[in-house]
């Protein structure tokens, strides 16, 4: 079975995106396989500091923890090149997050929310594919 986002290296389009907290942010697939998926960020904010999260989860898999920010979420695909996140960030409330890949798999499209009532926060992002990882699944 194939996997939604094509293993490599990703890299935030500063410029087009709207984080929730401005700063920069790579992405490593190690894996995708339309079971599992495996990533590791980097982000650095915009006083410098940097922060390494790490993800290990399944689609349609029991809720998952991001490591290094306490995120806990669920995965799933509710059509091809689409993955729906939904969660709890620790002191914001649910959020869900929606990715889609573009056709020719370089391109990926990330929108999201958090939060309920009159205080829902989004961001959106775009990352640009840069290559297969060095590291092989």
């Amino acid at each position: 079975m194939g996997g939604i986002i094509p293993a490599g290296i990703w890299v935030m389009d500063e410029a087009r995106s709207r984080k929730l907290t401005p700063g920069s942010l790579s992405l490593w697939v190690l894996r995708d396989d339309g079971d599992q998926l495996v990533w590791v960020s980097v982000e650095t904010d915009s006083e410098g500091r940097i922060a390494v999260h790490s993800f290990d989860g399944r689609y349609g898999g029991p809720p998952t923890t991001v490591l290094g920010n306490g995120f806990v979420v669920s995965l799933t695909s509710p059509a091809p090149r689409r993955i729906q996140v939904t969660g709890d960030i620790p002191g914001m409330g649910a959020f869900r997050e929606l990715s889609e890949v573009s056709q020719d798999g370089r391109r990926m499209l990330v929108s999201g929310e958090v939060g309920s009532g009159g205080d829902v926060r989004t961001w959106y992002e775009e990352f640009n594919w840069q290559g297969p990882s060095p590291h092989r699944a």
